[in-house]
């Protein structure tokens, strides 16, 4: 490509050549993966089977963050359209109401060490964690330390397997943390906001007793 013809050319033939196929060859088969593993999730999160809604809220829940990057998502929208609400939802919500937690005891741990800068990015990051924006407190404090990341998620899992047991839905999506409660279906809002209660708890501990208070004077 000439040099003076480049900056316009360049990326128009390169949408134009991957643009087809993307959408005839590359869409189909992961909508078709997508679907099935969909499908494949929904036998579980359905299920009548107490034991296995147990199982099931408790890896939802811890291990949401990371199946984010595989495109849980769109579980919300079939369950919505097929049943009018989703119970994946507010299993997977839990995930943040861990990483609050974790915080909560970091922040206890930071206090004693006399880590005043960590206390401050927990401080700064804790309302909005509550409120469901986790990306604070994850960026921000336990995903720089790892292991509080993982403590957190441990943690998220006994919320979200309470509420997947007790089969609580919500009626959309967003947004997470305790504002969720305003789209709980109302027979539900007290099991939702027990199960971030739990969370909140059980993250606290697992992390507390999990790290050392020399990671936390180091972090």
């Amino acid at each position: 490509m000439p040099s003076a013809l480049d900056i316009t050319f360049t990326p128009l033939l390169s949408m134009l050549i991957v643009m087809p196929i993307f959408v005839l060859m590359v869409m189909p088969v992961t909508g078709i993966i997508s679907v099935a593993i969909s499908n494949f999730l929904n036998m579980f999160i359905m299920s009548d089977n107490i034991v296995v809604s147990i199982i099931t809220g408790y890896l939802m829940a811890a291990l949401f963050l990371p199946l984010v990057l595989f495109g849980l998502h769109p579980l919300y929208t079939l369950q919505i359209e097929t049943y009018g609400g989703t119970s994946l939802f507010p299993a997977v919500a839990q995930a943040g109401a861990g990483q609050v937690g974790a915080a909560l005891a970091l922040w206890l741990k930071a206090r004693r060490v006399g880590n005043d800068r960590l206390r401050n990015v927990i401080a700064g990051g804790l309302p909005a964690g509550i409120l469901g924006i986790g990306e604070p407190l994850i960026y921000g404090v336990t995903l720089p330390m790892m292991k509080p990341f993982i403590t957190a998620g441990l943690g998220a899992g006994f919320g979200g397997a309470y509420v997947m047991a007790m089969h609580v839905m919500t009626a959309s999506t967003s947004p997470s943390g305790i504002l969720a409660v305003t789209h709980t279906l109302p027979e539900y809002m007290l099991h939702y906001v027990i199960g971030i209660l739990i969370s909140y708890v059980a993250g606290a501990i697992i992390t507390y007793f999990a790290i050392s208070d020399d990671e936390v004077r180091a972090a």
